[in-house]
């Protein structure tokens, strides 16, 4: 007999054992206490009557065993009712373990109870551990996919090396700078696959920093302007008061720096650079302008995709490897935002971020009158 079969009976032989005890346990508390009543009764009638008819005990245990009978059966099926989300459970851990992609989810009584939180929990669970290993294979496929290039490259170097290296110095010495090259950009290529993915599993609800997104904007700002002396830097700053957002404050900055080394690139004629901060009641909005090249419809619909380049020759000159775009989506995202562009060819690019804003609850000090 297979393995997989004995466990499947171990399994079924324990659910029947746990569903039938349970209602046997109960139902026979029951029958005992309801034979021990009927005995009480029979004996106090007894004593008052003196001599009970033989038909009369007869029907009093009958009526014993009816009751035992239908406790049982009362008992029976409010265990199975009681037991059913501990069934929704195994099966989703079931489904789970033949496929840790399984879309099968325990369903929730909608009861405010201990189950309905292990349901809950359990759900959430498996969505967070399918999150990490989506992204653990869309890893695997960007590395395979973007490394294949360099190594080919680094390879191709190699083997002139072995060749014709030790006799012509000047291939010698193209040889190693061109995969000193290469080396650096699968380096930098990597790192940025990493904090993609990093930033793609961000638990929101654990984030207990406060960022205030004033000074921030104003300190990334001020570094560029020094920088690139080159470009013209300007900023309209409409904040009425301090902005706060809950957002980590390395991943605030992160996304702003990428915007602004974005709009850096692709300006090559006006080299001008616009910031621009504002608040709405619920939300601050975070804008960032460039003069550049600018972009067709076409590709702003794209540009936020893992990998995506407008022109990967351009691209690859300037040193992008379509991963900065994505992780900044990906970070505003993940701390409930959005991020949208405007662009329009030979105009340049406006990209606009929106956070919520955190407010800390007031609470009444008053003392009463």
């Amino acid at each position: 007999m297979m393995a997989k079969e004995i466990k499947t009976i171990e399994k079924t032989s324990r659910r029947f054992s746990l569903s039938w005890q349970l209602s046997l346990g109960m139902a026979s508390g029951f029958f005992i206490i309801f034979a021990g009543f009927a005995i009480v009764v029979a004996e106090l009638v007894k004593n008052y009557y003196g001599k009970l008819p033989e038909s009369l005990y007869q029907y009093l245990w009958l009526g014993v065993i009816l009751g035992g009978v239908v406790v049982f059966l009362f008992t029976f099926v409010l265990t199975r009712y009681i037991l059913r989300p501990v069934k929704y459970i195994k099966t989703t851990i079931e489904a789970f373990e033949d496929d840790p992609m399984t879309n099968i989810r325990a369903n929730n009584t909608n009861s405010n109870n201990e189950f309905s939180d292990l349901i809950n929990l359990l759900n959430r669970m498996i969505d967070r551990i399918q999150s990490l290993i989506a992204a653990q294979q869309q890893f695997v496929s960007d590395v395979s996919h973007e490394l294949r290039t360099p190594v080919t490259i680094v390879k191709g170097h190699m083997d002139l090396l072995n060749r014709w290296g030790k006799d012509e110095p000047e291939v010698l010495e193209d040889s190693i700078k061109s995969s000193l090259a290469e080396m650096q950009r699968m380096e930098i290529l990597i790192n940025e696959m990493l904090n993609l993915t990093r930033a793609e599993q961000i638990p929101i609800e654990n984030v207990q920093e406060v960022t205030e997104i004033g000074g921030l904007v104003h300190r990334v700002f001020d570094n560029f302007k020094l920088i690139h002396p080159d470009f013209v830097f300007t900023f309209d700053d409409d904040l009425i008061q301090a902005a706060n957002v809950k957002v980590r404050q390395d991943h605030m900055e992160q996304i702003i720096i990428i915007l602004a080394d974005n709009a850096i690139k692709y300006s090559v004629a006006r080299k001008e650079i616009h910031f621009a901060l504002s608040q709405t009641t619920n939300r601050v909005e975070i804008g960032i302008q460039d003069f550049g090249e600018g972009l067709s419809s076409e590709d702003a619909a794209r540009v936020f995709d893992r990998f995506y380049r407008v022109d990967k020759a351009r691209s690859r000159a300037k040193g992008g490897n379509g991963l900065g775009l994505s992780i900044a989506q990906r970070l505003v995202d993940a701390y409930g935002g959005e991020i949208a562009i405007e662009s329009a060819l030979g105009s340049g690019s406006v990209f606009t971020i929106r956070l919520p804003l955190y407010r800390e609850k007031a609470y009444d000090t008053k003392l009463p009158n």
